[in-house]
């Protein structure tokens, strides 16, 4: 599996069960802290850096990382947010990810949008697929 694979089918399948929330719609992998609509959340990759490498130099393993940021705003806006981060967290785990900072509240400068902030992690070996 390519490196490109792996994005478009982790944002594709995120990006499925994220839709099902509150979000609908309105999420995207950008890095962005301004965002048009709320609630939204985004999903994008820090990095995709190589871990060991055989003989001929070709990657063995990756680590792929990402963040999730989720923003939401109104009466309920803290619920909301653990709550869309609660699918967004099964999806990824159910993919094999592991959180390994967040679900993190951010201050904004409008104290009345929450953002919550999400950190994943996994390896992935030479030969790995995700699971179904």
């Amino acid at each position: 599996m390519t490196i490109l694979e792996i994005i478009n089918t982790v944002f594709a399948r995120w990006g499925e069960a994220i839709s099902k929330t509150a979000v609908k719609d309105n999420y995207s992998m950008e890095n962005s802290t301004t965002v048009a609509q709320i609630p939204a959340a985004t999903l994008f990759f820090n990095g995709i850096p190589g871990n060991t490498w055989d003989l001929e130099g070709d990657e063995s393993t990756v680590i792929p990382t990402l963040q999730v940021d989720i923003y939401t705003k109104g009466q309920r806006a803290l619920t909301q947010a653990y709550e869309i981060d609660a699918v967004s967290h099964e999806t990824l785990t159910r993919m094999g990810f592991r959180r390994v900072t967040g679900a993190e509240l951010i201050q904004s400068t409008d104290p009345s949008i929450k953002r919550l902030i999400s950190r994943y992690t996994r390896v992935w070996g030479y030969g790995d697929s995700f699971p179904e």
